[in-house]
């Protein structure tokens, strides 16, 4: 893999560089003016374009190319990089296209219903495909050593509401409903950044070559993009970088096979949608607020917690997240030599 690392600092280079020819293209379509300059990096004057998906996702793609050339991945890994780019094409695509509703047209974007039935359809799709080019996406290992079971026909409706769940979570991370004021800039990309990186990690034993280059190759994204995306963010994240990051982690997932081992590396989003929908249950059942705010997040930053110290406590958290998703993958390769 040295040469999979040389990649990921091209990320860097790469990532640095689209970021700098999309603002002024994504901020022309927001208020009307081309300027190359993107103004001070350490300052916003409410000019700041969406489409962070976008950037991240052309980085991926030179990267898992690059990595799969350097390594001499075989053709059935081929199908499964072309599997996966497809997949978070379609879905940074449909983050794109709300990303402009919001930016150009003033508009709300796609309502709920809609954006889950995209989500469910495209990922059975997906989950279709990868059974069609030979993964085997039916069996799923079970926690507690209760060993694996088939799920037959029956993985690509499951799996696909798995990763519609993981998918809006992700979203939720970054901000509730595409609105920026409830978020944090970067927060999301650095807390994926560390779950695919943990990834990284947990799959180092030399058997799943493929998902440890792609999961390299997203964290390598994610740093990418947070060259102008931490705070003060010169270009959000938006939709196209939610529905991005979050099937990036579903693909990994199908890949895989190890849902256990992906639910960990990304717990903090899981534990976000959590707080949001425990937020709405109790609001509806009682008119009460549990919460000062829809995300965990915003609560956190609402009670007094200072950006830095939010962002620097997801991460952290995510990083302990991740050692349970090595401690899956173990398990996993404990039964497969049983």
């Amino acid at each position: 893999m040295k040469l999979t690392f040389i990649i990921f600092a091209l990320q860097l280079a790469v990532g640095g560089m689209l970021g700098r020819l999309a603002i002024p293209v994504f901020r022309k379509m927001k208020t009307g003016k081309f300027e190359v300059y993107i103004g001070d990096r350490f300052g916003q004057d409410n000019s700041e374009p969406r489409g962070g998906g976008a950037v991240m996702f052309l980085s991926l793609i030179f990267a898992c190319f690059a990595g799969a050339a350097a390594e001499g991945l075989g053709a059935a890994d081929l199908r499964g990089i072309v599997g996966f780019v497809m997949y978070t094409g379609l879905m940074t695509a449909v983050g794109l296209a709300e990303d402009y509703d919001r930016d150009v047209r003033g508009g709300i974007g796609m309502k709920s219903r809609y954006r889950v039935a995209v989500k469910l359809v495209v990922s059975a799709g997906f989950v279709a495909l990868m059974g069609l080019f030979g993964y085997d996406c039916g069996v799923v290992l079970l926690p507690f050593r209760w060993g694996y079971i088939d799920l037959s026909w029956a993985c690509i409706p499951l799996n696909a509401i798995i990763m519609t769940v993981l998918i809006t979570a992700v979203e939720i991370t970054d901000c509730q409903r595409g609105i920026h004021d409830t978020g944090i800039d970067g927060l999301c990309a650095m807390v994926m950044f560390v779950g695919f990186l943990g990834l990284f990690a947990a799959f180092g034993d030399g058997r799943r070559e493929l998902v440890r280059l792609i999961s390299l190759c997203a964290a390598g994204s994610c740093a990418g993009y947070l060259i102008w995306g931490l705070k003060p963010s010169k270009l959000y994240t938006g939709q196209s970088g939610g529905m991005f990051l979050g099937s990036a982690m579903c693909g990994i997932m199908v890949l895989s096979g190890l849902h256990g081992a992906v639910m960990f590396s990304c717990a903090a989003a899981v534990m976000e949608l959590a707080v949001h929908l425990l937020q709405r249950a109790v609001f509806v059942g009682k008119k009460k607020l549990l919460f000062k705010g829809a995300t965990l997040h915003e609560h956190l930053r609402n009670i007094g917690w200072t950006e830095s110290r939010i962002m620097a406590v997801f991460a952290a958290a995510q990083a302990v997240f991740c050692i349970g998703a090595a401690a899956y993958s173990i398990y996993e390769s404990k039964l497969a030599v049983g």
